[in-house]
């Protein structure tokens, strides 16, 4: 368990590095495909062959998902899983950037998914070695903020990038990005057995009725609604005349206010209402910005929606999952409840 903590900072600076790679085209992986769509299909099918392989890559952030509990159950240690989803996501960048055809990129966005679905739950999995509660805790918000930092940074130096060389050049950078965190699964590794429990183990933890209709009804429509923010607004900032820097910096905005708003909106909203009612305040927002600017469809009331959406995130996302493991058996595991939750939350993602 000592080296475990000893390990924290390491493993901070590691998903830092691997979520900034892994979010290095945000702002303009919608254009990229675009591009390449319109040299594969005809005009007619643009716009199916545009939202492909975004929908693909959510497909196989699902399917990291699912594998990583196979994986996390045959090989055993938490060293050997990030080593097999580094290998994922290094092959997944090379092709997407050396792509020459759209089937190709096509199967590299796919495999970046896989490794992103498995480095997401694997900051879960990490803060889940610790046998303590607080130190799990602390381990998820210390070393989740980490990653968060690493999609700040490459969403707004991938945008800023973009505006300078060519997208596939953005994306080999990302590879070299990923020698940080190569480096470090080698030379801090974390030798110690995931406890996950097994996917059937998983699902069992379905057993309220309430559960699955808010799994159905409210987790997987919201998330659905994440696609305005990683596919809407890079296309409409493009259609608008504004280069890929632009949408970088609307993200940025939106996750600089979700991040630092967070534990004042939470804790305010929760003191007034209980974890569902705010997810019933939540969900009516996000509605809300969306119609806005579909029926507004101006770029000063899109920045205006983006800042505004970032806020509502900045307590949605955490009474969401509150409400969520108010409905799970207390004596039920929490790691398999977690599991559920993303699992559901990348399905709506993909539906979308």
């Amino acid at each position: 368990m000592e080296q475990i903590k000893e390990r924290m900072p390491q493993m901070r600076l590691f998903f830092l590095f691997a979520f900034f790679a892994l979010s290095i085209g945000d702002a303009f992986n919608v254009l990229y495909i675009q591009e390449m769509a319109r040299t594969f299909a005809d005009e007619a099918h643009w716009e199916f062959f545009t939202g492909l392989p975004v929908t693909m890559m959510s497909a196989s952030m699902i399917a990291g998902v699912c594998v990583s509990n196979y994986i996390s159950d045959k090989k055993g240690d938490f060293a050997t899983f990030i080593k097999i989803a580094i290998r994922f996501t290094v092959v997944g960048m090379l092709v997407r950037g050396l792509a020459f055809h759209y089937l190709l990129m096509l199967l590299g966005f796919m495999a970046v998914g896989f490794g992103y679905g498995c480095f997401y739950i694997g900051i879960r999995y990490y803060a889940y070695l610790f046998a303590e509660e607080a130190d799990r805790m602390q381990a998820l918000t210390f070393v989740g903020g980490g990653g968060f930092a690493g999609q700040c940074m490459g969403t707004v130096l991938g945008g800023i990038m973009a505006g300078q060389m060519p997208y596939r050049m953005v994306y080999l950078m990302a590879v070299l990005l990923m020698l940080p965190p190569i480096y470090l699964s080698k030379h801090y590794s974390v030798e110690a057995e995931i406890k996950a429990g097994g996917l059937k183990d998983a699902f069992t933890i379905i057993k309220d009725s309430r559960t699955v209709l808010y799994l159905v009804f409210m987790v997987v429509p919201m998330f659905a609604c994440t696609i305005f923010t990683s596919y809407t607004i890079p296309l409409e900032v493009d259609g608008f005349g504004y280069s890929s820097t632009v949408i970088s910096a609307l993200l940025l905005g939106s996750y600089m206010i979700s991040a630092y708003a967070g534990p004042f909106t939470t804790k305010t909203i929760l003191s007034k209402f209980r974890p569902i009612r705010a997810t019933y305040i939540y969900c009516i927002g996000v509605a809300a910005m969306i119609a806005f600017f579909s029926i507004g469809h101006t770029f000063p009331i899109l920045v205006f929606v983006v800042l505004a959406l970032g806020l509502l995130d900045s307590f949605g996302t955490s009474v969401m999952t509150e409400a969520y493991t108010g409905f799970t058996p207390n004596n039920e595991s929490s790691v398999g409840s977690l599991f559920i939750y993303i699992l559901v939350t990348r399905i709506g993602m993909t539906i979308a």
